[in-house]
């Protein structure tokens, strides 16, 4: 089963503990149940990852302070992302 921090821990989650947990429940994992989120905890993991990503992408288009573009490696203009 899918497990994601973003599910016990998003915004305005309540996680409750479920005991006993059930008996097909794997021995090393807990029964919780989730709810009060003001988000779902998969638009929460899509909007960090798209946040991830451009701040990846526009990282990767900064030139080292005191370097000119045309002084770096060549492996550095390897634009993988081109607009």
């Amino acid at each position: 089963m899918h497990r994601s921090w973003w599910m016990e821990n998003g915004p305005g989650c309540t996680v409750t503990s479920v005991t006993p947990a059930p008996d097909w429940a794997p021995e090393d994992h807990r029964y919780i149940t989730v709810s009060g989120c003001f988000l779902e905890y998969q638009y929460i993991e899509v909007a960090h990852s798209s946040l991830q990503i451009f701040l990846a992408r526009h990282s990767s288009r900064q030139v080292p302070a005191g370097l000119e573009e045309e002084e770096m490696h060549p492996a550095f203009h390897m634009n993988l992302f081109p607009l």
